[in-house]
Formats: structure tokens, sequence, C-alpha cells
């Protein structure tokens, strides 16, 4: 189960972030919070930097380069802090704090409120993207309330290229802070086909698939997934 659980969340996330642009963290961080937590934040990156690169190079005319200076900018000063979160936490707390990045993720995904592209609301959200992708994987949602309002192309392509970026930044830190090693890299590679059956199932599934209550459902899942990790680590 420690495995199965993982894998078919690995799968289901690269359905949901291939049809919608994000959300494969909000499905896989919770359930590896609640059976492997020692292997986050680290594995839920590097799955996630082929499926960001994918979708990138799938939808690169589209990414706003004006952007993504900011946005980087912004998550190369969210990663030392999230590095700096990863420090002062215990690890015998870390499932309450993956727990809580992910409940934080969904109330502000929900929440969605107006935000009005600027350059420094696109440093707000690479710093939040940068503190929340480095200290528990879920960097996806303060980027997609930044851009909220922008086409369907252009969130998932800009997303994508920062994620690229912010991805190799966290990875980076966690290596040199010993927070990620070979170990993480090896169920990384176990869990890959299951990024690329969804990446398949997704060429079918996303063109049925009605956002209006596949979005929901995610957050639902996901804010129940994280909750349920919260109690878990305060439990033992």
């Amino acid at each position: 189960m420690e495995f199965l659980f993982p894998f078919v969340a690995v799968v289901v996330g690269a359905v949901v972030q291939g049809s919608v642009g994000f959300g494969l963290a909000l499905v896989v961080v919770p359930v590896l919070a609640l059976v492997r937590p020692e292997t986050l934040p680290a594995v839920v990156l590097l799955i996630t930097m082929p499926m960001a690169a994918f979708m990138a190079f799938k939808e690169r005319r589209s990414v706003d380069v004006a952007g993504l200076g900011w946005i980087l900018a912004g998550r190369v000063i969210g990663t030392l802090g999230g590095v700096g979160l990863l420090a002062l936490i215990p690890s015998g707390f870390l499932s309450v704090l993956f727990g809580a990045l992910v409940l934080a993720a969904v109330l502000a995904s929900i929440s969605s409120p107006e935000i009005v592209l600027r350059n420094r609301t696109r440093l707000a959200g690479g710093v939040a993207s940068g503190v929340m992708g480095t200290a528990g994987g879920v960097g996806g949602p303060p980027l997609a309330l930044v851009y909220q309002n922008r086409s369907g192309p252009e969130i998932r392509s800009t997303l994508a290229v920062a994620f690229v970026f912010g991805t190799g930044l966290s990875l980076v830190a966690l290596f040199l802070s010993g927070r990620a090693g070979a170990e993480h890299a090896l169920l990384s590679l176990q869990l890959f086909p299951g990024l690329i059956l969804g990446l398949l199932a997704t060429r079918w599934i996303a063109p049925l698939l009605d956002a209006s209550w596949l979005r929901p459902a995610v957050l639902l899942f996901a804010a129940v997934s994280g909750l349920a990790a919260m109690l878990l680590g305060l439990a033992r």
C-alpha cells in the first residue's frame, strides 16, 4: 500500500495537471504525507520537473516571457525561505506542515480573489510559490491565482516554465541542505511510469472532463487528505 497509493495518486495528479495546468502536487503531496512523509518534498519536486518540462514545450508559444523574470526572482527568495522553514520544523511535525500547506493551497484556490496582473503580483506569486514549493512541494496555486484571468494556454505554459526553473532551484537547495538524496531519486523513478500513464490518459480524458466539477472534486480530495495528514502527524 505504501507504493500503490502514491502510484495511483501520481496517475490521477498527472491527468489533473495535464487538463487544468496544475494540481499534480495537490493530489500527490497529501498521499505521500500519509504513507511516506519522509520522502517529501523532494519526491514530488522530482516528479514535477518532467511534467512541467513537457507542458512548457507543448505550449511554449504562449509563455508570458516578460513576466518570467519577476516570477523567477521571487522564486529564488521563496526557495531560501522554504529551506529555512524546513530547518526550523522538527521532522516529527513534517506531516502537520505538509498537510497545512495543502490546506492553505486549497483555500487559496477556492477563494480566487480578483488579482490584477502586475510585476509586483508576479514577484509576490513567485515568492509564495518558492516557499510552498520548497517546503511542501505545492508551488502551483499561488502562481495560478496570479494568472487566473489570463488565457488557458498562457496560464499552463507560464506556470510550466516557472515550475521547471523553480523546481530546479528547490531541488538544488534541498540536496545542498541534505533534504534530498538517492533514495528520493529512486522512488521518483519507480513512480515515473504513473506519470506517463497519466499523460497518456489525458489525451482522451481531458476533452471529456467538465472543469466545473473536476476542480471542486480535486480540491475536496486534497483538503480531506491534507487534514488527515495533519491529524496523523499530531497523533504521532
